[in-house]
């Protein structure tokens, strides 16, 4: 599948402008996470396939928000004949802790979206509370600051996102640059 139909795929299912940002964001973090892992050396890695991953991972959320059990089984339901295996399963797997999918992750790919999902919000987040209200005005140290204060974006579950340095074998400092970064270079995209 390519990035177009993909995009397509998914305005079609939400409607919500703040969840197509969610999704941009994932899919912008995706495609940085691909390329760190391409530096280090991992060359097997498709960033098209990555950015696929982000960009649909959350795509039947307005139908199954009120049945989270059923999240992602009704997008393999629907278009999962036209994803390819490991994205298909990326997708699976990111909802592992909270569906009874048996999905866990095992690749990088899956952990990358396991990981960044939870951060990207909160990274806009902190954005959100600068006074200019801009992605270019949050720095990692500011995100590690917010992480430390519980009633801030309190929903956020840091412990899934501190599964970066297990799983991916990435300081969370440095995951947080990643993600960051990437998200700033949309940031037009993400009205921020």
């Amino acid at each position: 599948m390519k990035r177009e139909e993909a995009y397509q795929i998914l305005t079609a299912f939400i409607k919500s402008p703040n969840l197509i940002k969610h999704h941009l964001a994932a899919e912008a973090a995706m495609r940085g996470l691909a390329q760190y892992f391409k530096s280090k050396g991992e060359l097997n890695i498709n960033a098209e396939n990555w950015g696929i991953v982000g960009l649909l991972h959350d795509a039947d959320y307005e139908e199954t928000k009120n049945s989270p059990e059923n999240h992602t089984a009704v997008l393999q339901e629907k278009i999962g004949h036209k994803l390819k295996p490991e994205v298909l399963n990326a997708i699976r797997a990111h909802a592992y802790n909270y569906n009874a999918n048996g999905i866990e992750p095992k690749t990088l790919m899956d952990w990358s979206i396991y990981t960044c999902d939870e951060l990207t919000g909160f990274i806009i987040a902190v954005a959100l509370i600068r006074p200019d209200k801009k992605l270019s005005s949050v720095d990692t140290n500011s995100v590690l600051k917010r992480m430390k204060i519980p009633s801030f974006a309190k929903a956020v579950d840091r412990d899934q996102i501190k599964l970066c340095e297990e799983k991916l074998k990435i300081p969370l400092n440095e995951f947080i640059d990643i993600v960051l970064k990437a998200m700033q270079s949309i940031n037009k995209e993400l009205g921020l």
